[in-house]
Formats: C-alpha cells, structure tokens, sequence
C-alpha cells in the first residue's frame, strides 16, 4: 500500500506538472533567485503569429448572441485554430512565451553561432504553419487566416513585481522587428524582419522583395536534411525538479492557487465571466536603454499594483506595444468580483492617469480563461490608441458606473480600424471636488401620477404606526430590510411624499459606501437640510441662515460649536473656548437636540440605513430617547452588509420602539402592471411577460434594468393603441388574455424582427450580474465549487444529485459547505421540495413580519444538523443562480448536465402511491431512445386488471329487480371498503401520499432542462410532453400550457424535426394542447387540437354529420363484435398507448360537444363517447372499459337516451365487482362512485345519492386518493374556476331558498364581477345561466328591478346556448323565478304587457318541463313554479293538482327543501303568511360547522313567500295600445 503522504506529494506534483505544461519553459527553468526588478538577456528568434478575421468573428458572434455569451463560442473557435498552430510550434521546438487575444509570441532560445540554423528551423515551422492552417472556416461562414513575422537576435527578459506578484516580459530590437514584420504580413504570408534576413541562410530561402522595406516575404526553402541537425541546437531542459511550485505563488492568480488547493479539477478553474478592463500604455523615448526602460517598466508596475489593489483589481499582463509597454488591468476575475466594479475601474484609472499623464483606456469584456479577449477588448485598444491622454470609456461602462452625468464629458467621434460602430465615447473627468463641489444626495419625494406598486402592505404599516406615534413622547424607528432591487428606495421616496403631503416636516436623505468612513455625516446632512443649508454654496450664507433660525433656541455663545460640522466661522465663545473636546462633542450634540425638539411631527427618512456611521449612530440612539422623532429606514440583510452593526446600531434595532419589515419579492402580476407603469403602454407581449416573471424573480430593480437593456438595444416598439377586434381563438394568446392592463394609452409589442426572440439570447444586465457574483467571489474555493454545481441542477436541488456531481466530494464535505451557505442566507434549506414550493408561492404579508431580524440561533439545531436532515434546498437569490451557471464553459456545462441525466432518468416515473407508470400512458414504448428501465406500468396495466368478465345478457341487467341488487351490491363493496381502510391503514401508511408533484418538480422538469441544455432534443422532448401531462394531472394547467409552449418552439428550432418527435408523440403533443384549451374555455380550439390528435392515432373522427352517421354503424358494429368474453392476448404495450391515447382523445371530445348547443351536436356526443367504449374494450384493461361505461352513461344521461343511461350504468357498476382495491382499482371504483353520486342526483334519488357521495368522501380522506385532492390552484390558471363558480352559485341558491348563508351576498357579488369575464367561466353556459338567473332573482325579490335587467337579460342570451345537463336545467329553472317574479310585476304595474309575458313564460316553462327528463329531481321546482303561475292567472284549480304532483314528488325524491317551500305556498291567499325571507333579508344568520336546526328559530319557514297579486277581473290581460301614427 502506498503512503498517503506519498500519494498526495505524487498528486501535487501532478496537479503542479499540469499547470506548468500553459507556462513558458523560459519561466519554468529560468533562474529567479535575483531581486526585482531584474534583466536575463539571451540570443534567439521570435516568431509572431497573427490572426487575420479575428475582428470580423468577434463582431459575428457579438452580434449573433447575447452579451459575451458568444464570447463561448469565439474561445472554443479561437482555442481549435491556436491549437493546432501552438501544437505546430512545439513539434519544432518553440516555447510559448504569450497570448495576446488573436496572437501569439514564441521562442527559439539558442547560442549567437546556431541563430542562422534556428531561423530556417523557425521559418520552415511557420511555412507549415501557412500550409496546415493557412485557412480554416468557422461555423459561422467566415475565415480564419494567419499572419507570421519572424525576427533574430538579443532578447533581454525582464522580470518586475514584488513578494506577493511578478511579472515578465520581453524586450529588445527583435521584439520590436517581429512585430513590425508581423504588420507587414498580409493574411497566409510569412515575414522576415531585416535583421532576421541579415543572419539566416539566404541560400536555402526564396524570398520576394517588398517595396521600400528592407524586411521580405518568404517564398519557400529547402530544408529537410537539417531538420535534425537544427534540433540539435535547442535548448534541452533537465527533467528534474524545477522551481515552478515556488515560482506559481508569483506568477498565477491567488483564486486559481486556492482552487487548486482545495484539490478541484484543473478542468473546472476555467471559466466566463464579465470583467471590466483598463488599458494602460506606457510611450518610451527611443533614446531609452534596456536599463532604463527595466526601471521604468517597474515603477509603474509597482505603482500600479497599488492603485487597483485597493479596489481588488489584478495586472493580468504586461507586453511590449508600439514602442511602448502596455498593462492590462482587469477588475472582476474570479475571487475578485465587487458589484461596483466600473466605477472602481474608472477611479483606479484617474488616479493612475493623475500620478503619471500615462495614456490609457476603461470599458468591459470578459474573461476566459484569465486571458481577456472579445470585441470589447478590441474596442479597448483602438481607443487607447485614438483618444490619447484621456481617460475614456464606452457608454455600457457609463452606464453601469451609476455615477452622475457631471463626472463625464461626451468625446467627438473617430473613425477606428476593425471597429464597425464603437458607440458614443465619453471622458471621465473624475470624482474630485470641482465636479462634486455643491453636490447633495437627498431622496426626491415628488409625487409621480402613477400608482406606487406591490408595497401597499407595507405602506400601510407605515400608517397605521404613523397614527400611533401622534403624541408619543419618544421616537420610533421602521426599519424596511431588502436586498438591492427590492424597491427599498422608491418605498422611502413614497413615505417622504405621504409625510409631506400630511403636513409633518419631512427630512429624506440617502448614503452611500463613501459615508460609512465620514464621521457625523449622516447626522451633519440630515441637520443641513432640516436647517435648510444643504445648498449653500457659501459659509456666508450658511450662517446667515443658521443665525436666522436658531434664534431664541440656544444662545448665540454656543453658535460656533456648529463651525466644523456645517463649515461656518462663528466667533468661538470665551465659555466654549474652555471647554475640552469631548465636552465640546456633548454641547454640540445637546445644541442639536434643542434644535429638533421645536417640530410636533419630524420624520427621519434614510435611505442605505447601514452605511451610517458609528458617530451618527450613538447620536441617533440618544436622540430616540429623549425627543420624539419618527424614523424611516432602509438597510441590506446583515449577510450583505460590508461590516456588523456597531453597538448603537444593535441597539436601535434590538430597541421595543423599532419595527423591523421585510420586504418581499413582488408577485407576477405586479410585475408585469410595473412594466407596463414603467414603459406606459396598455398591455406588453406573452412572451416579455414570461420573460419578465423568469428574469426579474419579483425583484423590481431587475424588470427595470432588463427593459432598460431592451430598449437599449432596440428589441422594442411601440404601437398606437387601437380597439382590437374579436379574433379566433389563438394557442399563444391563451394566457396573455388575463393579464392585459387596460388603463393607459399605448399598447406595446416586439419588432417585427424581434418576435421569435427568446429570453436566452437577450442582454443581460451586467450591473445585476456583478453583484451576483461579487456574492460569489466572497466565498470560500468549496463553496464556489458547490453554488456551481447546484447552479447547473437549477433554482431548487436535491443535496443527493448535488453530491453525485460534485468532483470527489464525501458527503460530510458537501454538508459542512452547505451548513455555511445556509448560514450566509445563500441557500435555503427545506425537508421536502413540496415546503420549497409551498413557501415559494405564498406571498405571506408584511405584516407577519414585524420582528426584529437580530435574534440568536441557539436554541436551533446545529446548521450541519439540519443540512443532513435536508432533502432539498434553494438559492435564496435567484441571479446567483443564473450568475453562477453562467460562468461554466459549454463543454463544462454539457459534461454535467449528462451527469443530472444519467442520475434523474432512473427516478423519472409516478410515485410508489400511483403505480409508478408514466404520465402519459406506456410513453417510453412508443420512442426508440434509451431510458431508465423500471416496472413502470406495473400500476397501471397489470394481470389483475386484466380479470375476465363473463357478462350476463343486457335484458337481465335491466330488470328493475336485478338493478337494485346490483346498486345495492355496489354499496356493500364501498362499505367494505371503508371497513378494510382501518385495517389496511398500516400498508396504505408504508406506500405514503402521493408525491407526483414533489416528483414533477424534483426530477421531470430538471431532466426536460437538462436534455435542452445538452442538444438531446427528442430526449427533452419525451420530458416536456411528460412534464405537461403530469401538471395536468395536478391540475395546473398555467405550467403545462408553459411546458407545451417550450415543446412547441423545440419542435420548430430543430430542423430535423422527423428525429426529434414521432407520429405518438406528435399526437400526444396536440391532445395535451387540447386538453389545456378545454380546461381553459377555448372549445373551438380544444376541438381543433383533438381532432389532430385522432388522426395521428389512426382514429379519425367525421366532420359532417353523413360521416357521424356512417361512423356510428360501424362503431355500433365493432362493439357487438368486441365480445368482452372473448379471451385473446392482451395488446404490446406500443399498441395500448396508442389505445390509451386515443381513449383520453375521444372523452374529451364528447364532453367538448356536449357543451355545444347545435341541433346535432348530439350526435357528434355520443359517437365520441361510443368510439371510446370501443377502445377501451380493445384494450382488454378494466380499469379503462369501466371508466367508458361510466362517461358513455353520463353522455346518455344529458342527451335524455335513458335507456342506455341505465344500462352502461349498471354494466359498469357490476363490472367494477372484480377490480382490486389498490391504485387504479380504487381509483377507477371511486371515480365511478362520484359518477353514480351524480347521476342518482339527477335523477331525483337522493338518500342514494347522498350515500354514495358520502362513502366516496370517506374513503378519499382514509385513502387519500391523490386525483381527487383538492388543489389550492388560483382561479385563473387552472379549472378550478367552474368549481368556485358553481360554489358561488350555490351559495347565492341557498340565500335564496334557504333562510341562512354560506357567505353574503355582498361577498358573491365581488367574486363574480371580478371574475365574470374569465374565458374558462364564459365558456360554460350552463353554470353561468344559473348565477346571473340566481343575481336576477336577488335583485327581483327586493324589488331592485334596475339591478335586475343586466343579469337578467345576459341569463336569457344563454338560454339557447345550454344543453340538457344537471346545471343546465337548473339554470333554467332559476331563469323561470326570474320570469314568474317579472310576470307578477307586470300584472301588478303594468297590465299592458302581460299577455306577451305569460306567454314567453309558458314558452319556456314546457321546454324546462322537456329538459326535466334528463334531471328528473326537478320536477318538483317546475311543477311549482308553474301552479304560482296558474294561480296567477287566475286557474286557482288546475294550480292546487300541481302543488300535489310537487307535493308527492317531494316525497318520492327525499326533497325536504322544496317541500318547506311548497308548504309556505299552499296556504290560502285569503290568510298569507308573514314573507320572513324578505324580513331577514340581506343579512342572513351566517351558517358554521357544527350549527344544527335548533340555531335558527322556524328556519323552515324563513322562505321567500311568492305573493299572488290582485287580476283585473273584467280585463286580466288586456291588448297593448298601439300608437297613433
């Protein structure tokens, strides 16, 4: 076995040999034990190689991706080409000195006798070069050519720096020629530098003369036979021990040590990343000897050094330039990164330019590699180069310096080589006291006309502690906390303009990071603007104004304690003079105090609360307690403030008087209203709205930036806003239709060039991202390495696939460096993904979170204690995630994206709980890739559900006798049911509740993510088809229709589309789409998208009513030959997810036909319901065959066709005797005992009805059947909104019938104005037939007939559009009260137009009679309803037959709440009873669990009495009077 300390030493010598392999071998073996700055001079050639297209390229990719994301793309281009010409170089034994972006320098280093051999050496290398790699093509249609200059002679290296860095580079003449030879190039050429030509051999070299230079261009040369001869020469180094390990702590950055330290992959220290840069050239006399220019070189590396130390800035090389030596600085590579970097880079710059007058140049680009290259960098050196003497910038590094527009001045623009369009250029004239001299920061509390978004909550605990303060003898302190973004600034600036517009005396100001150093500033400005001296320019007329307002306050003796803090020259008093110095603090601090004390409402508004200092916090501390000041402030959490808080700043915050608010992210919706407010426009496009929601992540500062870079970049336009007319329903409006604003002027959409735009390729902010990863840089080596891999994995992770992609980590590592980033509030940590969801989607109040933040943790468990516990967890910042997935390179984020597969696959099924089967029944059958294999079906399709059913003839089925035995049956087995769920508790216990959600989350969409990111495009494919399936079945239709929309633009981006979906897939793909139109209203296109669907199942579905009459003999044929009792192999698994698909198809589209209100949509409706029946028994699953029973029951059941009604009934109900009663058996049994619950109602058999609902509603709460839970879904994202609706329906009946209220009537009115116009709820006219029936009645019973047209008159425009279903007919009856109750107002005031009214309402009242036959349980109602109107009419006898048909109908059907109602109604006109309905109303006894009858006194009779009105006996109807024409 070896030694462990051996292994290690033998991995560091490895890790060490891998880094030494990217250093010059002049570094590795040369001697470094002189001091700096030293001179190492030798003979050699110089080979420079440039190359041409680099520029063209780096514009291409500019311009074809997002910011520096192309950048990616152009190293992996750039690294192939500089490859193969570097791999060229070191077969002929040259030495890499550097890189230059597009260049390269490298060296022969031989004795002065062998330079003539080493040329020919390095020119044949370079004529290879020319011959191999003379051109190579891009991807993106451009070339690549290369550029060689070739010099000789004496090198001198030069070695500056320090104990902490060194650097070196070479100079010299030779230097100078190869890169003048090298200028003189054209593209696949080769040039010798006049000295170069001197010393080789001409003999062997053809050459071309070049006009007025003594340099020439190599034609070819005749060399092989010296080819071993000249290796003979090189150089050859020991293969020993060199002084690299030592010589590295000099020369590499200190992250890249750290990194390796921490024992990470020299394949993961690369990365891409935002940087900014600053050029800094240095011009020489050319009378400048190699001493002199070593010194100089020195000096300013050293001076240099630091400056940008301060400001974590790093020299990244130093080269020889022009005849003069260029630095480039570079601020932000990795451990390094500071939000602020810009204004950094530009102070480091003025400083430099001020020591020295050197010329130099600031703006961005990235990093790769830590070598800097891109179009940027580019820029860079052309503006170094035309705008000498100058410290300039671009206008992305003005923008992103956040400084104000005074320390810039715009620069005339030039005309630059190899740069298109450079943009406006600006001169920084720098932060000195000139251009800041009169400056103040204060906060602007100008009202703005629009309204203040999303922190109403917030605003509120302002006032209502506000109101509280009012006669308070001390202060009190708010304190908003917030991360940068969070709107803390803009809250302040609403607060100083609510307190201003009050009338109290407001003071706002705002600090910055400059001001924590200032002693008392925050107090000394605060205190100049409340004496209103903060503009004076002048100590004159500062203390003119001091002298004005302080009389009679304090006396004038101690005027002059306030010279040094306000800067006036008031004569120093005898008294003041004696005092020492902290005596004179303490006067000043009383003197300001007595000053304050003269307002009755003051308010304190301080904006970046934590960059207060220390002076001005003991202050404030004191002053809280001795006058009452309101305070207003904002502060960043305590894990993002640069230092703790000092003890005065602990106690305030710590104080009973300080109420400490969090602020929240803000909701989506108030986001995208924030756009819409920001851009002034009506309405914005889907997909900038899903753009906006996913990139802002609720924080308002990010959704102002990234339109703020939109229209940057000219990716928006604005369009007159015009009414729109109504359009066919569309896919991609389907969701963008909620969300539209309809309070301002213009309506704002993309460029006709930019509406296929995707948010991947759109610009990101570089301000945001540089806080994200200054957050980064300010971790530890493992924690960098750990936020990376769980950014790959995504917003939430798992701690388990974490560690399978962490390089060789154990687990204690990973739980030790997530205990420290959850102790940094950079990650969250939750035990299950369904916390992490839930505490994600609520938007908890900010007034459940007034508690002070500073409280210790100790009586928690141990931070690694709970990270173990921990299954999931969380970035709490959204754009570190982004940040951090960013900064990997493509090949790095391909290697483990596939590592997330090959580890998910394996989960990527149901849950234990729901059969562990696909989403979409038997998927992975129909598709040819290979996936994780596992029993997937096995709770789906399996031997037990595949029971023989020996059928008895359909005649026995229906004899009466025979199906109440098999009713009653039915209940026996849901009893047994409930009675086996105590004893089968313990298994039901092991299998858990379902957790397809927590599964979806966890597994489906990272897997759909991952196979994107990678280029497997079917295999992401598979996984979004999967991922909308699975949210449908949680009845989450918004994250489907997202996922269906991803699917949609894959489809259409890839260009092979026959690999990426097949004819399965293809038609899943457009069920799904017709399922999310169905449950979102759209019935025209939910049709259209299922009909595709069929035809792609080979189950085409006729178009004109000759193709339904024809599909319905040969449907009617096929099942009479599909014998049940037929016994055959079942179907492949490929077959039945064909049949299976084709089944969900079909029930979709009866149920979409039998809400369409044509005369033979009827027929449509059942040929689908039947060709279900048929696939189902196909099929050979019980399971399936059953639940088409059921529906094909259903179908019947609203088309009136009672005879199949109650046979499929039955058919199905002794069917369902053989299912098992685990997974889809329990299910299917439960689904059909819902089923039966609603068809027994219709039919008027309640105790049945109410018995089966009952025993299904126990053994979902024993069982927990996962389909039937309740889900918490908002009303306008999923098909919940018909449930709230009928709910609401519901409760506006039983206020109307019943005496007493679920909820009022005020709260149902509110609910349905605001949710009147949703697209799901319009589409189903039934539902909203009886709601504007149940308002109309309401409005008619109190005699508020103006209230009562509009519902009224939008319930009769449904009436033709309903069918014959339960709510339907219900409905109906609802619109039939309406007219009864008009048809007595009319025969009580206006008599003239009763004849039209009875007959309208004996018209309808014979067609809800006709509907009845579908839902019989209503008899009663109608038979009712149409005695009142008998008796009305004057037919007191034919009135009093119906009252006792309803009366016997009541008793048949168990209806005990018509039957109360009838009894009010049959009592004799000639003694009416007291209508207590009317005396209650509106406000009912409120009904709550637990209430029985014996709470509400004569509730029965608290009914609305229908008064029979007084007939004109002479003349009960007479004629209308026609006008005289």
């Amino acid at each position: 076995l070896r030694n462990p300390k051996e292994e290690k030493k033998s991995n560091d010598c490895t890790i060490i040999g891998k880094v030494a392999a990217h250093v010059p071998d002049l570094i590795v073996y040369g001697d470094f034990s002189q001091e700096v700055p030293f001179i190492e001079s030798f003979d050699g050639v110089l080979l420079f190689a440039d190359i041409s297209g680099f520029t063209a390229l780096t514009e291409k990719f500019s311009m074809d991706t997002s910011l520096d994301r192309g950048a990616d793309q152009l190293t992996q281009t750039l690294n192939h080409y500089v490859g193969d010409i570097v791999e060229e170089v070191l077969a002929y034994g040259g030495d890499i000195l550097n890189f230059a972006g597009d260049a390269l320098l490298a060296l022969w280093k031989v004795q002065r006798s062998q330079l003539s051999d080493i040329i020919t050496l390095a020119l044949k290398c370079s004529l290879r070069i020319q011959e191999e790699y003379g051109v190579r093509e891009t991807e993106v249609g451009l070339e690549l050519r290369v550029k060689i200059g070739l010099s000789a002679g004496h090198i001198s290296k030069v070695v500056v720096g320090d104990n902490k860095h060194q650097y070196f580079l070479v100079i010299g003449r030779a230097v100078d020629e190869v890169r003048l030879a090298q200028n003189l190039a054209k593209a696949s050429e080769v040039i010798l530098s006049p000295n170069c030509w001197e010393l080789c051999n001409r003999t062997m070299i053809e050459i071309e003369r070049i006009k007025d230079q003594r340099a020439v261009k190599v034609g070819n040369i005749e060399f092989d036979e010296f080819f071993w001869k000249c290796t003979e020469y090189l150089q050859h180094y020991p293969t020993g021990e060199s002084n690299s390990e030592s010589l590295f702590l000099l020369l590499l950055h200190l992250a890249l040590l750290f990194q390796i330290d921490d024992n990470q992959p020299l394949e993961y220290l690369s990365e891409l990343r935002p940087v900014t840069i600053v050029f800094v050239n240095l011009q020489f006399d050319e009378s400048a000897n190699t001493l002199h220019l070593c010194k100089a070189i020195h000096d300013a590396n050293v001076k240099i050094s630091d400056i940008i130390y301060v400001f974590r800035g790093k020299i990244n090389k130093v080269f020889m330039f022009d005849k003069g030596c260029t630095f480039l600085c570079v601020f932000g590579l990795p451990g390094d990164k500071q939000a602020d970097e810009s204004t950094h880079a530009l102070d480091s710059a003025f400083k430099i330019f001020n020591f020295s007058q050197l010329t130099f140049q600031c703006l961005f680009s990235c990093s790769l590699h830590h070598t800097v290259i891109g179009q940027k960098v580019n820029l860079a050196a052309r503006m170094m180069m035309y705008y000498p003497g100058l410290v300039s910038c671009d206008a992305v590094t003005y923008a992103n310096s956040r400084l104000p527009h005074y320390f810039f001045e715009e620069l005339p623009q030039a005309e630059m080589k190899g740069v298109v369009n450079p943009g406006v250029v600006y001169h920084y004239l720098g932060i000195s006291e000139k251009t800041g001299k009169g400056t103040c920061i204060g906060l602007c509390f100008l009202k703005i006309t629009q309204c203040f978004l999303g922190r109403e909550k917030e605003l509120e605990i302002y006032d209502i502690l506000l109101k509280g303060f009012v006669g308070s003898t001390e202060g009190h302190v708010i304190m908003y906390e917030g991360l940068m973004g969070y709107g803390k600034s803009q809250l302040l600036a609403e607060i100083a303009y609510l307190g201003h517009e009050a009338g109290h005396r407001v003071v706002a100001m705002e600090l910055t990071k400059v001001n924590v150093q200032q002693n008392f500033f925050a107090i000394r400005t605060l205190m100049a603007m409340f004496l209103g001296i903060d503009a004076c320019k002048s100590y004159d007329a500062r203390q003119h104004i001091l002298q004005g307002k302080l009389g009679g306050v304090v006396e004038e003796t101690y005027y002059c304690l306030l010279n040094n803090i306000f800067l006036v020259k008031f004569p120093i008093s005898a008294e003041v003079s004696k005092m020492d110095n902290e005596t004179r603090t303490e006067e000043m601090e009383l003197f300001l105090v007595k000053i304050l004390q003269k307002k009755d409402i003051l308010i304190f508004v301080i904006d970046e609360a934590h960059f207060i200092d220390l002076a001005s916090w003991e202050f404030l501390d004191n002053l809280l307690s001795r006058i009452p000041v309101f305070m207003v402030m904002s502060l960043s959490p305590p894990s993002r403030q640069a230092r703790l808080p000092c003890v005065s700043a602990a106690n305030i915050i710590n104080s009973a008087k300080t109420t400490y608010v969090q602020l929240r992210e803000l909701k989506p919706s108030v986001i995208l209203q924030k756009a819409c407010q920001d851009l002034g426009v009506v309405s914005i496009p889907r997909e900038l709205e899903t753009f906006l929601i996913q990139r802002s992540h609720g924080i308002p500062f990010y959704c102002e930036e990234l339109l703020r870079n939109l229209h940057l970049n000219n990716m928006l336009i604005f369009h007159p806003w015009e009414e729109e007319e109504e359009e066919d329903d569309e896919w991609e409006g389907l969701f963008s239709k909620l969300l539209v604003i309809n309070s301002l002027p213009r309506l704002f959409i993309p460029s006709e060039e930019h509406l296929a735009w995707r948010s991947d390729d759109l610009l990101d902010d570089l301000f945001s991202v540089g806080i994200a990863l200054a957050e980064l840089d300010n971790m530890s080596p493992s924690e960098q390495m750990v936020v990376k891999c769980a950014a790959i994995i995504g917003l939430t992770f798992t701690t388990e696939l974490l560690l399978h992609i962490l390089p060789e980590w154990t687990k204690r590592k990973m739980n030790q460096t997530l205990a420290a980033l959850v102790d940094s509030h950079i990650f969250k940590c939750f035990n299950k993904r369904k916390d992490s969801q839930n505490a994600q989607s609520q938007d908890m109040p900010s007034t459940e979170l007034l508690v002070l933040m500073y409280r210790s943790l100790d009586f928690f468990l141990p931070q690694e204690q709970l990270v173990m516990q921990c299954g999931v967890m969380a970035f709490c910042m959204p754009l570190l995630q982004e940040a951090a997935y960013e900064i990997w390179l493509k090949s790095q984020k391909k290697a483990l994206h596939l590592k997330c597969v090959s580890y998910l696959e394996g989960e990527a099924h149901k849950c234990r709980r729901c059969g562990e089967g696909d989403f979409i029944s038997f998927h992975r059958h129909t598709v040819e890739m290979t996936l994780g294999s596992t029993d997937m079906q096995a709770g789906i399709y399996t031997q037990e559900s595949l029971v023989t059913w020996e059928s008895c003839p359909f005649s026995a089925i229906l004899s009466p006798a025979r199906a109440e035995e098999i009713e009653r049956e039915f209940l026996e087995r849901l009893d047994e049911i409930i009675q086996q769920s105590d004893r089968g508790r313990e298994k039901i216990r092991r299998l858990g509740s379902c957790e397809c959600e927590e599964i979806v989350e966890s597994v489906f969409v990272p897997l759909a993510r991952h196979c994107m990111a990678m280029g497997e495009y079917a295999r992401a494919l598979y996984y979004l088809l999967e991922c909308a399936a699975a949210y449908l079945h949680l009845s989450n239709n918004y994250m489907a229709f997202s996922n269906l929309d991803t699917a949609e633009s894959l489809i259409k981006s890839v260009d092979l589309r026959a690999t990426v979906i097949n004819q399965f897939e293809e038609a899943t793909f457009y069920s799904l789409k017709g399922e999310v139109c169905y449950n979102m209203g759209q019935m025209n296109l939910a049709k259209k998208f299922i009909r595709k669907a069929l035809i792609l199942l080979n189950r085409r579905f006729p178009f004109t009513l000759i193709g339904v009459f024809f599909k319905t003999l040969l449907e009617v044929s096929k099942h009479v030959i599909i014998s049940p009792c037929c016994c055959h192999p079942p179907p492949l698994e490929k077959k039945l997810a064909f049949l299976y698909q084709q089944g969900h198809c079909l029930s979709l589209l009866w149920q979409l036909f039998s809400l369409d209100t044509a005369t033979n949509s009827k027929k449509f409706c059942r040929l689908a319901a039947l060709m279900k029946v048929n696939s189902a028994e196909e099929s050979d699953d019980e399971s399936q065959i059953i639940s088409s029973y059921t529906e094909f029951s259903l179908c019947c059941q609203m088309m009136g066709y009672q005879d199949e009604w109650m046979k499929y009934e039955l058919m199905a109900i002794q069917r369902s005797s053989h299912l098992q009663v685990v997974g889809g058996g329990l299910l299917t049994t439960v689904k059909l005992a819902q089923s039966l619950a609603y068809m027994k109602l219709c039919l008027g058999n309640l105790p049945l009805s109410i018995q089966l609902g009952k025993s299904t509603f126990i053994i979902y709460c024993e069982e927990k059947v996962s389909v039937l839970r309740e889900r918490h879904l908002t009303h306008l994202f999923s098909p919940q909104a018909i449930e709230h609706m009928k709910w609401e329906t519901a409760f506006l009946m039983h206020i109307s019938f019943t005496g007493f209220s679920f909820k009022s009537f005020k709260e149902c009115l509110e609910f349905i104005q605001h949710n009147e116009k949703n697209c799901i709820l319009i589409s189903q006219n039934s539902i909203m037939l009886g709601l504007y029936s149940s308002l109309a009645i309401w409005f008619a019973r109190l005699q508020q007939w103006g209230n009562f047209k509009e519902p009224f008159e939008k319930a009769r425009r449904l009436l033709r559009r309903t069918n014959a279903s339960f709510f339907a007919t219900s409905g109906f009856c609802r619109f039939l009260e309406c007219e009864v109750l008009v048809l007595r107002k009319h025969i009580e005031e206006k008599p003239e137009l009763v004849r039209e009214t009875r007959t309208k309402t004996l018209k309808d009242l014979d067609q809800v009679l006709s509907r009845c036959s579908t839902s019989p349980i209503y008899y009663p109602r109608v038979y009712h309803l149409k005695a009142y109107i008998l008796l009305v009419l004057g037919n007191e006898e034919q009135s009093q037959i119906y009252l006792s048909q309803a009366f016997q109908l009541c008793d048949i059907y168990g209806n005990l709440l018509e039957k109360s109602w009838l009894e009010i109604s049959n009592v004799s006109p000639e003694s009416p009873m007291e209508d207590l309905w009317l005396k209650a109303a509106p406000d009912f006894p409120k009904w709550k669990i637990g209430m029985t009858e014996k709470d509400f006194p004569e509730l029965h009779k608290t009914k609305y009495l229908l008064r029979v009105p007084a007939l004109d006996i002479n003349n009960p109807f007479p004629e209308p009077e026609i006008p005289h024409v």
